[in-house]
């Protein structure tokens, strides 16, 4: 007999069941079986019935011999019993099937009937058209399978001819397809499905209890949905055998009510169903599911036994709004009129700016909880998310598993994600995937980067964090792009250009080992590396072992083979990439497995062969979400998503992410789904389903239920509406309460945007709502500025403070006081703070670029110009350039090297016109007036001149740096240097040259003095300077001797050279890179005249000039007056 259990509470349940396993079976050596829907309600039912089970007076904490099976292994074992070739009956299953209907597919593609699938595959010998196969055929035998699963007459209608959908009418024409495909798989199979034999089976189990080979006793707890098929065998097995189904059921009252509707005809399509008339919301809209279970179950139903709890509900709004659930009664309760849901927290709704402050507030409320209540623990609480990958990295961080940096209470919680993807739990499998997805695609730079940067590969072959480190530096340098060779391009139409790929920038490397970059010695299309030192030689060793490992598997995998080949190819791959030890090796064993069971055929079965694009749909199959029982009920705070744990109580239960638009799942109908085009009584509906696992939520909690949701948009602070079900519940809440329709509810809080908001810090009478000291000291700040009637003082920037003096004893490095006044801002953050602002290109580019961005052009203008100059040949030092990869492919790059050369060709003669001897260098040592020494090296001496030479357009800074050089030479050396002469790019649209000549003053000594008086003053505070607006402003000083044109002329300098976009100057003067500087703030930063005293009657001007001019004057004055320019 089939008797259905009920309870409002799945604990009372669990009560029947244990009274019903703990009268022995006929055989005690026979395995009781109870079939569970998810693995999360197997260990909780585990575990409770060990508490009430045992060998002596019951709860002794054993509950042995119980086999708790899913409900279609339950099938699949009767399917054994009746079948007379059950391995042939089990390719029905889809983890079979898709084999069966893949050589199908491949066989009949041809087929007139089938032309849906020839255009969806594509027709041709393209690869790109074959790339779905597998994945068709899974969909298909997916879908074959719930329609046996679900509705099995339809199944045998097209068994036997009729392309009918199984509920009396006719398939439309362009679903005709199936059933002819069905019957061509039916023959392939070679063995009748389930579905044909349905009736047959179903007399055979009525008739022989020993038909199959089973308990006399069956048990299905937890199941709100039971496919026909199953309802069919069950009801079947029910006549000779005790079937019991313990249903979780949130209301006697509904189950009545379905009940006093009267029987309605079985098969019927939904559309045609009659709603049942209940009075509570929440019941009318979330259990559509058990609604319906309770119909089509009715004529099946022996018995029905309903299991209350004895105790009385708490007092408490939840214990209100569960009770009135129970009596299908919307309305205030007699017993609740002194309901105070603020005191009380048995239910909240918590919203939030984002899923970031979901987290942060989850915590601070668990914190509070778990303080106001000792008895209670991690694992009296539950948290469903309907996204767990998505929140998992937000928990991980906010909870401290991530890192334990800091002291928050909630890092001592022990947290739990029990069904995130399989991905980020089996680092062999995520390797496995990522080799198939690089083989179709480009093999980008940064995605070999993240390959060897993934633990298995770096234990495979000793990669520690500085190597990880060095081989980004060394792909980086060498120019590595996209692309494994010049091979694998071709598939991309870039054929006959190697450079930028793997095997080039390898080939750089090796040969970097060796030989020197600047030599210009190549072999062959690479060119040697610089910068691989000696001790890098065995990185570089094993780097080219895991690069040639990575090429011959991504040329293997790349070409078809038939499932067992590839099974052994991802086997090797996982041996030739990764490395277990003893934590980690059931992650190889857990990936062959998989693999296995996957790409396994029925012996004698012929194999199909696979692409590429088909083991990468094969493997995102087998990294969806699997929950396992040893995940759940850990003694931990678990996290899982709203299914493995439905219906099991909990103390408290918290529902995260319940945004608008993320739950109930969309409903969008699948056209090919005949199932849902015209959906039947009883079917699965993913919307129906999500409706009812939230109400199974709301009924499971006992003493709090937690709901989150994304309530205001992060940027803008604009409301937005929770998910529809979380409207619901409010309406529901506004009755229970009394409250009118619309209007506010009480459980209802708003949380502030950030974490350090004042707000969270106050105490509200049960303490403040933040536990995050850390926090503290910001929120006081916060709250001291709020309290301000005017504006709260502006935050310090770095050029508030005056820093004490430099030590007075310290000598002066020339290349670091050239620096300095190159750019006495960043100077002296630099110099003086220690701080520096990283570069804003820092990333690797994946792309071959078809031309070069400014700073790229410079880099191989300047490199080009130093081959000239060194006196290599001009066409070796371009094919130098070809080998490093720096230039655009094919015509591209002759495009844009044409320009480069030019102007580096117009350079480098008017350089040589003055460098007419060996270059030399010249050790200078200055003793300044304080005893102080600058001291140092200056290159580029030829005979009696310094010519130094750039391919940067020539400006104040190369005039400046060779200036400070040129007076270092005359007052700190006896080398006789008259002039200095500059030679750099000139600006305009044809390439050429401009020079700068500069003679040697006789009063070097004392201008350098004023130039290091001037650094040292900008290391006690920065210094506006910028050398644009600076020559400016000397410039029209030396001429007019006016000190406000001057200032109007540096305005108009610093204006067009786009001073106020300098990024330290931001740090500096507003404590931010980005925000832009006004001239006016720049002139104002100068020193006062005492931190010049040392050389006041050297300074230009006096008294009474401007302090900017007067530095402007001593950085540029003496320069242009001994500046004659060609």
């Amino acid at each position: 007999m089939l008797t259905v259990h009920r309870a409002e509470q799945a604990g009372c349940l669990v009560e029947a069941l244990a009274d019903t396993v703990s009268r022995p079976l006929a055989d005690p050596m026979r395995t009781e079986i109870v079939a569970v829907p998810e693995r999360g309600v197997e260990r909780w039912l585990r575990q409770q019935l060990s508490l009430r089970l045992g060998t002596s007076c019951g709860g002794d904490g054993i509950a042995a011999n119980i086999a708790f099976d899913s409900p279609s292994f339950l099938l699949r074992q009767v399917l054994d019993g009746v079948s007379d070739d059950p391995e042939a009956a089990e390719s029905w299953f889809a983890d079979r099937l898709r084999w069966p209907v893949l050589r199908v597919v491949d066989g009949h593609i041809d087929d007139p009937v089938l032309r849906v699938l020839a255009t969806h595959l594509g027709t041709g010998d393209a690869r790109a058209d074959r790339g779905r196969r597998l994945s068709t055929a899974s969909t298909i035998a997916a879908l074959f399978t719930s329609y046996g699963w679900q509705r099995p007459t339809m199944i045998a209608e097209w068994a036997s001819g009729s392309d009918t959908d199984g509920a009396g009418g006719e398939l439309a024409e362009h679903l005709r397809w199936q059933p002819w495909l069905w019957r061509l798989v039916r023959e392939e199979v070679g063995h009748p499905h389930l579905a044909e034999q349905l009736p047959v089976v179903v007399d055979r189990l009525r008739a022989d209890a020993d038909a199959v080979d089973l308990p006399e006793r069956l048990s299905l707890f937890g199941a709100t949905r039971i496919p026909q098929t199953l309802r069919s065998v069950l009801a079947a097995l029910s006549e000779r055998r005790e079937v019991g189904l313990y249903l979780p059921h949130p209301s006697p009252e509904l189950w009545s009510a379905v009940q006093t509707a009267g029987p309605q005809r079985s098969g019927r399509l939904r559309a045609e169903r009659r709603p049942v008339r209940v009075r509570h919301p929440l019941l009318a809209s979330l259990s559509r599911d058990v609604q319906e279970l309770q119909e089509v179950l009715a004529p099946a139903v022996g018995a029905t036994r309903h299991h209350s709890a004895e105790h009385r509900r708490p007092a408490t709004l939840l214990g209100a709004l569960q009770d009135g659930i129970r009596r299908d009664d919307p309305g205030r309760p007699a017993e609740g009129e002194g309901l105070d849901p603020g005191a009380d927290g048995s239910v909240e709704v918590h919203a939030c700016h984002g899923p970031q402050r979901q987290v942060e507030v989850l915590r601070d409320r668990l914190l509070h909880l778990f303080d106001a209540d000792p008895t209670l623990e991690p694992r009296d609480v539950l948290i469903m998310c309907p996204d767990v990958e998505a929140y998992a990295p937000l928990i991980g961080g906010v909870f401290g598993q991530s890192s334990r940096v800091g002291d928050h209470p909630a890092f001592s919680l022990r947290v739990r994600l029990a069904d995130r993807g399989i991905r980020a739990q089996n680092a062999v499998l995520d390797v496995l995937a990522r080799v198939l997805d690089l083989a179709a695609g480009r093999v980008r730079a940064g995605d070999l980067l993240d390959l060897a940067a993934t633990e298995p590969v770096r234990r495979r072959f000793g990669f520690t964090d500085d190597d990880v480190d060095t081989i980004t530096g060394w792909v980086q340098r060498s120019g590595i792009r996209w692309g494994v060779d010049e091979t694998q391009r071709r598939r991309f139409g870039l054929g006959g250009f190697p450079q930028g790929t793997v095997r080039t920038g390898l080939d750089r490397i090796l040969l970097g080992v060796v030989a020197e970059e600047a030599e210009n010695e190549w072999l062959a299309t690479a060119l040697p590396l610089s910068g691989i030192d000696s001790t890098d030689t065995d990185l570089a060793g094993r780097f080219a072992e895991f690069a040639e490992r990575l090429t011959t598997l991504l040329e293997t995998v790349s070409e078809p083979h038939a499932s067992g080949q590839w099974l052994r190819t991802m086997i090797h791959a996982a041996d030739l990439l990764t490395h277990t030890d003893s934590e980690t090796e059931w992650q190889r064993a857990q990936a062959v497995g998989m693999l296995t069971d996957a790409l396994s055929v029925p012996e004698g079965t012929p194999e199909s062969e696979l692409e590429l694009a088909d083991m990468r749909d094969l493997m995102a199959q087998l990294l969806i979400a699997r929950p396992t029982r040893s995940n759940f009920c850990t003694g931990e705070l678990t996290v899982c998503s709203m299914v493995p744990m439905r219906s099991v109580p909990h103390r408290v239960i918290v529902v995260l992410g319940m945004d608008s638009g993320q739950y109930p799942r969309a409903g969008a109908v699948d056209g090919d789904d005949i199932l849902q085009v015209a959906p039947m009584v009883g079917e699965r509906n993913v919307r129906d389903e999500d409706r009812q696992v939230f109400l199974d939520a709301i009924c499971a909690a006992t003493e709090h239920l937690l709901v989150f949701y994304t309530g205001a948009d992060a940027l803008t602070g604009a409301r937005t509406p929770p998910a529809v079900v979380v409207s619901e519940l409010l309406d529901a809440l506004r009755g229970v309460l009394g409250l009118g329709v619309g209007g506010p509810v009480p459980v209802l809080y708003r949380h502030t945007l950030h974490a350090f908001d004042e707000r969270n810090f106050v105490d509200d009478g049960s303490g403040p709502f933040s536990y995050d000291a850390a926090l503290l000291p910001g929120a006081r700040a916060l709250s001291a500025l709020t309290r301000c009637r005017e504006r709260g003082p502006a935050l310090p920037v770095i050029a508030d403070e005056r820093l004490p003096r430099a030590p007075g004893d310290a000598d002066v490095d020339l290349d670091e006081l050239i620096s300095f006044l190159a750019a006495p801002v960043e100077g002296h953050a630099r110099q003086r703070l220690g701080v520096g602002l990283p570069e804003q290109a820092d990333e690797h580019r994946d792309e071959l670029a078809v031309e070069l961005d400014g700073l790229e052009r410079w880099g191989v203008g300047n490199r080009y110009l130093d081959a000239l100059l060194s006196g290599a040949d001009p066409h070796a030092a371009q094919g130098a350039e070809l080998r490093r990869g720096s230039l655009p492919p094919f015509a591209f790059g002759t495009r844009e090297f044409g320009p480069i050369r030019d102007k580096a060709q117009a350079v480098a003669t008017a350089a040589h016109g003055y460098r007419d001897d060996s270059a030399d260098a010249v050790d200078v040592r200055v003793v300044l007036p304080d005893g102080r020494r600058v001291y140092g090296t200056v290159g580029d001496v030829f005979a009696g001149r310094l010519v130094p030479v750039s391919y940067s357009r020539l400006g104040p800074k190369h005039r400046l740096a060779a200036w400070i050089r040129l007076l270092a030479i005359r007052a700190g050396s006896d080398r006789d240097v008259a002039e200095a002469v500059v030679v750099g790019s000139a600006s305009g649209r044809y390439p050429s040259a401009k020079v700068s000549r500069i003679r040697t003053p006789d009063d070097a000594g004392d201008l350098l003095a004023v130039l290091v008086a001037i650094r040292d003053a900008g290391l006690t505070a920065p210094i506006g300077l910028t050398l644009d607006a600076a020559v400016a402003a000397a410039s029209e000083f030396g001429r007019s001797g006016d000190p406000a044109k001057a200032r109007r002329r540096a305005e108009w300098a610093y204006k067009k050279s786009y001073g106020d976009q300098n990024r330290y100057a931001g740090l500096v003067f507003h404590g931010d890179p980005g925000a832009a500087v006004g001239f006016e703030t720049m002139a104002a930063a100068v020193p006062q005249p005492e931190a010049l005293s040392s050389v006041a009657g050297l300074l230009p001007g006096d008294d009474a000039t401007d302090m900017y001019i007067r530095l402007a004057a001593a950085l540029f004055g003496s320069l242009l007056a001994h500046e004659e320019d060609r």
